[in-house]
């Protein structure tokens, strides 16, 4: 892939990790499929950004993605399994100077349908964590067993981050 071009913007690994794990959501996006008739897919989608574990070599982290059992995110996947996924960390407009304070990251990655009953529901444990760490376990499992056959959830495994901000943030 390119080299940033103005690399006093580029965000350091570290956060452009910290931007992932905050996140609340990310544009998911897509190779075209037969489903898009053929245009690539970007698509907003909640995320859970998961640190790559020791034996994971090449994989900077994933992200777990939940979506329906069938769709155009199912058959993107299927067609081409290269994704990327931007996550907005700031975007302030400053009108005055006719610009926009940001801070953003652009992960790449491969996507893959997370197999098995107890992958999926660790899967939906974790974001439900993120998303409502306030309900208790017996109040998320009773949620996870309400949809569980209804879901299915995409795992992310990241190849290559990427983050940059605007000159004035740095």
């Amino acid at each position: 892939m390119r080299v940033m071009r103005r690399s006093k913007q580029q965000l350091d690994e570290r956060t452009c990790r910290e931007v992932l794990e905050r996140g609340r959501e990310c544009v998911l996006a897509l190779a075209g499929s037969e489903a898009t008739d053929g245009f690539p897919y970007a698509v907003p989608v909640n995320y859970a950004y998961v640190p790559a574990g020791e034996a994971e070599a090449g994989v900077l982290g994933h992200l777990l993605v939940h979506c329906a059992p069938t769709g155009a995110k199912l058959d993107a996947v299927a067609a081409d399994a290269r994704v990327s996924a931007c996550v907005i960390d700031r975007a302030d407009v400053v009108p005055e100077k006719l610009t926009t304070y940001f801070r953003s990251v652009i992960a790449f990655g491969r996507a893959r349908l997370v197999e098995g009953d107890e992958s999926r529901r660790a899967a939906l444990v974790t974001l439900a964590e993120k998303y409502a760490p306030e309900l208790s376990a017996d109040a998320v499992d009773a949620e996870i067993q309400r949809f569980f056959a209804r879901v299915a959830i995409l795992d992310v495994a990241l190849e290559r981050v990427t983050g940059k901000q605007c000159i004035e943030l740095v």
